[in-house]
């Protein structure tokens, strides 16, 4: 692809990217088991995602998924003093709709009777759209 098929605007916005200074230290790496931003580190567990800062050695919270982990890192690393009530706040909502998502699979797989499957099927789809929904707005922490 040349820069003829591509727009005027494109190319500037393209250049002004390439030639701003941009916080390296700000990208996530994965170093062994762990994710790294910054000084913060998170580590995957049995019960979900440690997050951890290095700088005052102590742990921040655990998250029960990597997005809501890499969202909170990221926070954190950009403004320690920021409010991550929110970021919380969505991993609970992913916890709570991917384990219902999960039950009314189960349902689904087991049950004989054409309504409870209806049923399950339902409250499957309305559980995996409300946690995609919670990833999606997590994913705005992160980008």
């Amino acid at each position: 692809m040349n820069s003829k098929t591509l727009s005027p605007e494109l190319v500037k916005e393209l250049e002004l990217l390439v030639n701003s200074n941009i916080d390296m230290s700000l990208f996530p790496y994965v170093k062994g088991k762990s994710i790294r931003i910054k000084h913060i580190i998170i580590r995957e567990t049995s019960f979900g995602f440690l997050v951890f800062d290095t700088k005052n050695n102590k742990e921040i919270d655990k998250m029960f998924c990597k997005t809501s982990a890499v969202a909170l890192a990221k926070t954190l690393a950009q403004d320690p003093d920021s409010n991550t009530n929110e970021i919380v706040k969505l991993d609970n909502e992913v916890m709570k709709n991917f384990n219902d998502a999960m039950f009314h699979r189960h349902m689904m797989k087991v049950t004989k009777d054409s309504i409870k499957y209806d049923v399950a099927q339902c409250r499957y789809d309305i559980a995996y759209c409300r946690t995609q929904s919670a990833k999606e707005r997590l994913d705005q922490y992160i980008y």
